[in-house]
């Protein structure tokens, strides 16, 4: 169940996804591709978080699909549902790695580094709070 948050821990979430989108980009570098693709993902998670607590003071629980339902919630206020898709296949992702033991690509990897660095970007147009 999703869980009420202040809005002014945005921020935080904000901060949280931007480092682990750099701690994935060096992950890539290094070629740890577990690493990189699994900080890629926690980085969409955060700047996700950080999206619904901006607009609605909601973050999803631990369940994915609230996740989800609350990124489309967000989307009917901005009018842009643009980013569910890489939200969806992230968390996807991290259920076949994470739960189910699946390796992360090489190729997989850099695709979940571009769609976390696409994903923050887009957040922080909505989020600005400094």
């Amino acid at each position: 169940m999703a869980r009420k948050v202040r809005k002014s821990e945005a921020k935080n979430y904000l901060r949280q996804a931007e480092e682990f989108l750099g701690s994935a980009q060096d992950d890539l570098q290094q070629k740890r591709f577990n690493v990189a693709g699994f900080d890629a993902i926690q980085s969409i998670m955060n700047a996700n978080d950080a999206l619904t607590i901006f607009f609605l003071e909601m973050k999803a629980s631990r369940n994915h699909r609230e996740a989800i339902r609350l990124h489309r919630d967000v989307a009917k206020t901005t009018k842009n549902g643009s980013k569910r898709e890489i939200l969806r296949k992230s968390l996807d992702m991290r259920s076949k790695t994470g739960y189910l033991g699946k390796p992360i690509s090489r190729k997989d990897a850099r695709k979940l580094v571009r769609y976390a660095e696409s994903f923050l970007g887009w957040v922080k147009t909505y989020v600005k709070m400094w």
